[in-house]
Order: structure tokens, then C-alpha cells, then sequence
């Protein structure tokens, strides 16, 4: 059953978010829910959604007829939501949609598909018989629904912790080269980055600067930690160096999104 994590500071959105079963975790970072039955006064609210190298499966409940996209975005996005959406989701981690839906996310020529009109992937009308469910049920059941869908996506590929995972999992901890990486794991550079293009749609170096101003943008909204020393915890060289970095993935600067996260008292 997906477990309830503290919520994210979005409550205009009424945005939820859950961990996955232990048994998909190499796979999925969360599930996430945005939206309620409230009747509320339509508002529109415009969220910036930063890429880390994973991918969203998402089920739009807000009509009659639930609509399912599937994104993969490479660079940030400001993205318009309404308080009148209902959005269940499944954020996959890096390489989890590649091994438990067979989708190579580096052959994606756009960032957004509408499934059955985009494409239509071999597992389509089972995820089909699965929201048909999931469409009169309350959420805890939706959840429920969709991780054993997810599951059984599992059993059939028969997945099993690959060598691409444990790169991810070195790579993320800032510190480590590829090259590195690479001789810990017998593996060339080459191959290794030519297996996380594939499974992860992104190179090493990618990931990693993903994955740094990540860790930046969380310690500039939990922390007073000086930027200085932000930049130099996430693996930059100077504050120069990592503010030109933060401003051109998130289009603004350190402290304007410290005092745009920071809650107003």
C-alpha cells in the first residue's frame, strides 16, 4: 500500500504525494496526486516542474473520460494547473520507465504523449482496465490499483537490479566521476554512458547536474546555509560557477528561489 509523504507545499493544489511498495523503489520515486471533490472557484496556478532524469505517467480524472499522457522533460517547464484538475501520477526514477514499461526515453522526440493517439504502447489496454477501476474509487484504492498494475509490469519483465541502477545511485551522490564509476563496475566510459542514454534517456553528466541543483534547490528552501557554501556542498566550484548553473536550469537566481520558497510570515 503507497504511503502518505509529507505534502509538498502546494496546498492551492491540494497536492499529495506517496512512496511506492519496497518492491518497486529501484523504479519509482512516488506517486502523486494533485486535486479534490471540493467544488471550489476555478483558479489557475503555474508550478515549475524541474527534470531529474525520471518520467511521469499521468491520469487526468478531471472529465468523464480519464485522459493518460506520458512526459519526459529534459529541461524545466512552467506548467499550468487548475484547482479544478484531479491528477493521479506515477513518477518513475531514472531508468524505471525504460524497465517496467520498455520505453527508450532517448528516441522521445517531444517531452509529452497522449496515449492511444501518440502512440499506443504493448501494455495500453491493460493500464485501460486498470483506470476503468481506478475511475469510480476513492484514491487509496486508486493507488492500490495502480501499483499492482505497476507489479504485475514487474513480474511480466521479470525485473531485477541492474548495474545501470547502481551507476545512478554513485552518480548521485555528487562526488563521483563517471570514470570512476565506470572501473568500480568493469565497465568502459563509453559503455556507460552509452547504457544510461538508453534506460535513462540522459548522460552521466546530465544526471549528475541534475541531481546537484536538486540537492542546491533543497537546501536553499529548508536551510539559511549561505549560497557559498550550498555551491560548494553540491560539488561546484564557486559561487559564480554555481549561480550561472542554478539560473540556467531554473531561469532565477539562488536567492530569488530562496525567498520564493521561503513561507511568508
Amino acid at each position: 500500500m503507497a504511503i502518505l509523504l509529507v505534502n509538498d507545499p502546494l496546498p492551492h493544489l491540494s497536492f499529495q504525494k506517496f512512496a511506492p511498495d519496497q518492491r518497486l523503489t529501484d523504479w519509482v520515486q512516488c506517486y502523486w496526486k494533485i486535486g479534490s471533490t471540493t467544488t471550489q472557484t476555478t483558479q489557475f496556478f503555474t508550478e515549475k516542474l524541474y527534470p531529474d532524469a525520471g518520467a511521469s505517467l499521468t491520469i487526468d480524472f478531471s472529465n468523464a473520460t480519464p485522459v493518460i499522457t506520458f512526459a519526459f522533460n529534459r529541461q524545466t517547464q512552467a506548467t499550468t494547473f487548475s484547482n479544478q484538475d484531479y491528477l493521479v501520477s506515477i513518477r518513475f526514477a531514472p531508468t524505471g520507465a525504460y524497465h517496467l514499461l520498455g520505453i527508450t526515453l532517448h528516441e522521445l522526440a517531444e517531452e509529452n504523449y497522449l496515449l492511444g493517439e501518440d502512440f499506443t504502447p504493448s501494455w495500453y489496454h491493460s493500464l485501460i482496465a486498470c483506470v476503468e477501476q481506478m475511475q469510480s474509487s476513492p484514491l487509496t484504492s486508486q493507488l492500490y490499483l495502480l501499483e499492482q498494475w505497476l507489479l504485475s509490469q514487474a513480474i511480466n519483465n521479470q525485473l531485477v537490479k541492474s548495474n545501470t541502477i547502481k551507476v545512478i545511485k554513485q552518480l548521485i551522490q555528487l562526488n563521483n566521476s563517471t570514470s570512476c564509476i565506470g572501473k568500480q563496475l568493469g565497465l568502459t566510459r563509453r559503455t556507460l554512458e552509452r547504457r544510461l542514454k538508453k534506460e535513462a534517456g540522459v548522460s552521466p553528466t546530465q544526471l549528475q547536474q541534475f541531481y546537484r541543483l536538486k540537492a542546491a534547490r533543497m537546501l536553499l528552501a529548508d536551510s539559511q546555509t549561505p549560497i557559498t557554501d550550498i555551491a560548494l556542498q553540491c560539488g561546484y566550484y564557486d559561487h559564480a560557477h554555481f549561480c550561472h548553473a542554478f539560473h540556467n536550469f531554473t531561469f532565477e537566481t539562488p536567492l530569488q528561489y530562496r525567498k520564493r520558497k521561503t513561507p511568508k510570515v
